[in-house]
């Protein structure tokens, strides 16, 4: 059985928030890299394509995310609120409606899509966890027009549970045939003595009965920086990773069991912040685990262990975890990642998708964790 791990960073379209704090992020080094070709004496036709695209990253275009689009008066079934109390009539010829609708989501290069599907494809798992996934609609289209081929079989069980995210990114799981759904638990209503929400996403449960071997219990969970604020997330982390290991201690989690948790914590192993999933809930890393391998890095980084990437030749920062109770763990027969759909920026580098020529292209800017387990005769 192979089980992965995959923030896939929406499949069609991402909210409009989300991409613009990316680009706030990245806007000194393309502001940089776009300079430097400016100074060149000699320009190649890649240079020239490289400056178009990041002249559309730093909104020399500035239609790059448009605000608003206009609707016009198609004799279409808009609903028009004119008041608490009022009458809410429809857009149509009798109205003469003509107005603006905000935007809050953009589209996802199709390139881009595909490259996610390849990356998936490589490993091809049984049960696959996706974070940060739109909507049901979108995951349901995803397995049924970029996951399947005639060398892949499609994904049977397909669930899709929304989240606490103000950017309403949701939990997909799918199963293949001989992974039985039999029941979902969600902790979003799960609250602290103030009355807010413990987690600002999710921890959710699932339940599979497989004709391979042990029931599963399968967590995920994802602790997001929806503020900007790392001082606040970093208490908003400890917080969430204190309550996963409180329903541990309190055996409304069973560690004993056929046990996976899997997330983006969005932190090394050795934070403080998510140290009470690390240490107290009695799970084991698979990125810890001997048979763990990856893309490895080229050139001068490869024999170098950056603090807190994943291992040597891996120097990405570690933020996605594939954990397992004890039984499942000795169960490894191989596991990984696979990081082929991300972009390198400067160092390290590793190898890319053909299809990947820049930055618009990337699958996610996380890799894909993966386990291949042997779970027969495990009952």
């Amino acid at each position: 059985m192979k089980i992965a791990l995959f923030n896939i960073q929406n499949i069609f379209h991402r909210h409009i928030g989300l991409v613009e704090r990316y680009a706030d992020k990245n806007k000194v080094r393309w502001t940089e890299e776009f300079e430097a070709l400016m100074l060149q004496q000699h320009r190649s036709q890649k240079d020239y394509d490289r400056m178009r695209v990041l002249s559309h990253f730093l909104g020399f275009d500035k239609e790059m995310h448009p605000p608003c689009f206009t609707i016009k008066n198609t004799m279409g079934q808009l609903i028009l609120k004119r008041g608490v109390d009022k009458q809410i009539p429809k857009a149509s010829h009798l109205t003469n409606w003509e107005g603006w609708a905000k935007v809050d989501s953009i589209p996802i290069n199709k390139v881009a899509t595909l490259n996610k599907a390849k990356v998936i494809k490589r490993v091809d798992p049984d049960i696959l966890v996706l974070i940060e996934v739109e909507d049901r609609a979108s995951l349901l289209e995803f397995n049924g027009n970029f996951l399947v081929s005639e060398q892949i079989s499609p994904y049977k069980q397909i669930v899709f549970l929304g989240t606490n995210d103000p950017y309403r990114r949701g939990i997909g799981v799918l199963a293949k045939e001989g992974f039985n759904l039999e029941s979902i638990k969600t902790h979003v209503n799960d609250f602290d003595c103030s009355g807010k929400p413990i987690f600002d996403m999710d921890l959710q449960q699932y339940k599979f009965k497989t004709i391979y071997g042990p029931d599963l219990e399968v967590l995920c969970t994802h602790f997001s920086n929806n503020t900007g604020n790392p001082d606040f997330f970093v208490n908003r982390q400890r917080i969430q990773s204190e309550y996963i290991s409180s329903l541990f201690a309190n055996q409304q989690i069973n560690p004993a069991k056929h046990l996976i948790l899997m997330g983006t914590l969005n932190a090394p192993a050795y934070s403080n912040a998510i140290a009470p999933i690390i240490k107290q809930t009695g799970l084991k890393d698979v990125a810890k685990h001997p048979y763990f391998m990856g893309d490895l890095d080229k050139g001068k980084d490869a024999d170098y262990f950056r603090l807190g990437a994943y291992k040597m030749g891996i120097n990405i920062k570690q933020r996605d975890y594939l954990m397992l109770s004890n039984a499942l763990f000795d169960a490894v027969e191989d596991c990984g990642l696979v990081r082929k759909g991300m972009w390198h920026k400067q160092q390290p580098q590793w190898k890319m998708l053909k299809s990947l020529k820049n930055e618009t292209h990337v699958a996610s800017e996380h890799p894909l964790v993966w386990s291949k387990l042997n779970i027969q005769n495990m009952l």
